[in-house]
């Protein structure tokens, strides 16, 4: 007689294996596919930053009928000389015109950026000045992924004639002074923070410091920098990593190169790692080659003059990147 009831078959060692697999087959598929829309999503972003740095530039230029230079001068310090290294960046100058008046009314021009209460503003994050593709800062301090564009110059203490890009040291830019064009120059690009460990040297992220400028530092102050030259100081550079600044990207109120300042010496995304040639300066303060650096496939996000926010190919044409920068060269601008 059978049994009135049997129990069921269930699924074999063999039958689960495959679907698991097929499962595993499944993810692997569609996991690039949620990246990339993760990613779109976190470009899309990144570029709505720099869209609100260009109006608020504008409007800056409508009130003050010029643009904010890349250092405000600072009060003296140690008794003698003005430590610009202390000065406040066109970032803290932007943010009545960012939605953060508030903030900005705190600030205290009388002290240095880093002095009294504004140590403590500067360490408030203000997510437009942060890209979320690129990650946060890994310290206490709030970080910053936009950067004024100070052209092809070395920036620091430059004299006026090479005071050449769209954000300068010590000299104001106007629309007026936007020979080339405000839609062929160059306002403002994304860079990289470091790790904040300088542990481990990472040539994407870290500054070197201490480095003399090869093949001579006239070739630098000529604006236009060949690709031999650069890469000259790129290797000489990447030879004294070993005296590195793990810090860049970390303040955005502080006027300095890999802070909120770089040049357009180097195409984006440049294997020549970022270097300025100072010893003895107590942060940033020194002429150097930053360049601009994102964690977008191919390129960098880049706001030109006139506000419209362009997507730069790394493996753009190195002259053409340059007259980018330059406000007045007066030369054709290529494709781009």
């Amino acid at each position: 007689m059978k049994h009135l009831f049997q129990s069921k078959r269930g699924f074999t060692l063999i039958e689960l294996l495959v679907v698991i697999a097929i499962i595993a087959v499944l993810v692997a598929l569609l996991l690039p596919a949620v990246q990339q829309a993760r990613e779109a999503a976190r470009r899309s972003a990144c570029k709505n930053n720099l869209k609100q740095f260009g109006l608020a530039i504008h409007n800056y230029h409508d009130t003050h009928r010029v643009f904010p230079i890349a250092n405000l001068p600072s009060v003296h310090d140690s008794g003698s000389g003005d430590n610009s290294w202390r000065g406040f960046s066109a970032h803290a100058m932007l943010l009545p015109f960012m939605d953060q008046a508030p903030l900005y009314n705190q600030i205290d021009m009388n002290l240095r950026y880093d002095q009294g209460v504004n140590n403590t503003l500067n360490n408030s994050p203000i997510p437009a000045f942060l890209c979320p593709s690129a990650g946060k800062f890994p310290g206490a301090e709030p970080g910053n992924n936009y950067a004024v564009s100070a052209g092809p110059s070395l920036y620091w203490r430059e004299p006026l004639g090479r005071q050449i890009g769209h954000f300068n040291y010590r000299r104001p830019i106007s629309f007026g002074d936007l020979n080339d064009g405000s839609s062929n120059i160059v306002a403002m690009a994304e860079i990289l923070s470091g790790d904040n460990t300088g542990a481990i040297f990472d040539p994407e992220r870290d500054l070197v410091r201490g480095i003399g400028f090869v093949p001579n530092k006239q070739a630098f102050e000529a604006s236009f920098v060949s690709q031999v030259d650069l890469d000259a100081y790129g290797t000489a550079c990447l030879a004294g990593s070993g005296n590195h600044h793990s810090h860049t990207g970390r303040e955005w109120m502080n006027g300095d190169g890999s802070q909120t300042v770089f040049n357009t010496y180097n195409t984006p995304n440049s294997k020549n790692v970022d270097c300025h040639e100072c010893t003895g300066c107590g942060w940033y303060d020194s002429d150097g080659v930053w360049s601009a650096r994102s964690k977008h496939t191919g390129g960098a996000q880049v706001l030109l003059g006139d506000g419209a926010v362009r997507f730069v190919s790394e493996n753009l044409d190195l002259l053409t990147w340059q007259r980018l920068g330059h406000i007045s060269d007066g030369q054709p601008i290529g494709n781009f």
